[in-house]
């Protein structure tokens, strides 16, 4: 018992030991008086997800899908002793909030109820409020169709500058899959592939499109996808420099002795107002190129060559110009035949595995054309075909292949015509 008195004196009598005591009391006090009376307060949970499960409900039983905004968030309050609702260990998680699917029974925007509950129904808290209430979702059925894109090029001033035409915008793409809801895509009266120019142009541009689609009233449609492939949608904008010259034809496969001294031709109408692509005034040409003629498509005589207005590159006419008529005059020439036998026929570009056999072993009727004395000089001997079959169907059981015929030494005498043979 002294042993115990004397032990007992000594920390109530140790400065230090009562210090660290009454410390200790102290906390046990105040965590006492924390737990026990608390006071009641209230916290905000920020951002809590809003839950919509679609799996065996109504609008799945009807096909019904989500489209448009489909991620909501609300914030949820809560009430309960300060310790608790102010910790960490209430929040996002701590609550449920789930979107009432249940009278969501035709497409269309639905309001939805919101139903927030407590994960844990143990926890020590309770749900006071929430910033929303309901939310507004778009249901419908999925569908998808293709359909025709238009381009639509437009500025807040000129597309191009003066003295510039602006053609037709040209597509990357012809069209276009559209996917969403079905009550949109059955509205759909026009798909544009859309570009905006911010300056008036001198030169062709090629820019990134943006796609929409209107109804008939041009309003724009939404909740849309628009699938068109790996690549982009482009638009083209050809600029056209406008000018009024000269028209002109080139030749090809011109005979030696005529690249120098061709023969002569007329061109209905001589001259023309056209816009040209990639020329400006210091480049522009001093006539303008309609057409590259092939010496096999004339004959002795007058010959007639109709050139499509549309079919001139990188050309527009803007004097109403359709067709234009090329007429060649071929003089001091005439014209013999030939027939190129077997020996005088090659074969280029063979497939693998394929063998020729040519139903008929020569080609009749080989017009060849040029001076008299020249054309006296020709033998059939003198004239090659060759027959290039890197485009040949090996299925098919005959075929007709093109024939490229040149003439031996000869500076002044061309073939005239088309040629073939059959394979068979």
């Amino acid at each position: 018992m002294k042993k115990l008195a004397g032990f007992t004196h000594k920390i109530f009598y140790d400065n230090k030991i009562l210090m660290i005591f009454s410390f200790i009391l102290a906390v046990v006090i105040w965590l006492v008086v924390s737990i026990a009376l608390s006071p009641i307060d209230t916290a905000v949970i920020k951002d809590v997800p809003v839950s919509i499960d679609l799996t065996n409900s109504v609008p799945a039983q009807l096909d019904l899908q989500i489209f448009g905004q489909s991620d909501f968030t609300v914030d949820v309050e809560v009430s309960g002793k300060r310790y608790i609702v102010n910790s960490d260990s209430v929040n996002a998680d701590s609550v449920k909030v789930i979107a009432q699917t249940a009278y969501v029974d035709a497409a269309g925007k639905h309001t939805l109820a919101l139903k927030v509950t407590k994960t844990n129904e143990n926890d020590e808290f309770e749900i006071i409020d929430t910033s929303e209430e309901y939310i507004e979702v778009y249901f419908d059925v999925y569908k998808e169709l293709d359909f025709p894109i238009e381009p639509k090029v437009s500025s807040k001033g000129k597309i191009v500058k003066d003295g510039y035409i602006a053609g037709e915008p040209i597509l990357s793409a012809d069209t276009v899959t559209v996917s969403g809801p079905a009550t949109e895509i059955d509205s759909i009266k026009s798909v544009l592939a859309e570009m905006s120019v911010e300056r008036a142009l001198d030169s062709t541009l090629t820019q990134a499109a943006i796609v929409n689609a209107y109804n008939e009233n041009g309003g724009t449609l939404h909740y849309l996808t628009f699938n068109y492939g790996n690549s982009e949608i482009t638009i083209t904008q050809p600029v056209y420099f406008e000018t009024t010259k000269p028209a002109a034809v080139d030749f090809k496969n011109t005979p030696s002795a005529y690249i120098e001294n061709g023969f002569s031709y007329v061109i209905t109408p001589s001259e023309v107002n056209v816009g040209i692509q990639g020329v400006d005034k210091d480049s522009v040409p001093d006539a303008i190129s309609i057409a590259t003629i092939d010496f096999s498509e004339l004959k002795p005589g007058e010959n007639s060559i109709v050139v499509n207005a549309e079919s001139v590159p990188s050309v527009i006419f803007t004097d109403g110009t359709e067709k234009l008529v090329v007429t060649v005059n071929v003089t001091g020439c005439t014209q013999r035949t030939f027939t190129i036998n077997d020996d005088n026929i090659s074969y280029i570009n063979i497939p693998e595995g394929y063998t020729v056999d040519s139903v008929k072993k020569s080609i009749d009727f080989v017009t060849v054309v040029g001076p008299k004395d020249s054309l006296n000089k020709i033998q059939a001997s003198d004239i090659y075909a060759v027959i290039d079959l890197t485009n040949v169907d090996v299925s098919a059981s005959e075929q007709n292949m093109l024939a490229k015929i040149s003439i031996k030494n000869s500076a002044d005498c061309w073939v005239s015509g088309e040629y073939s043979v059959v394979l068979g």
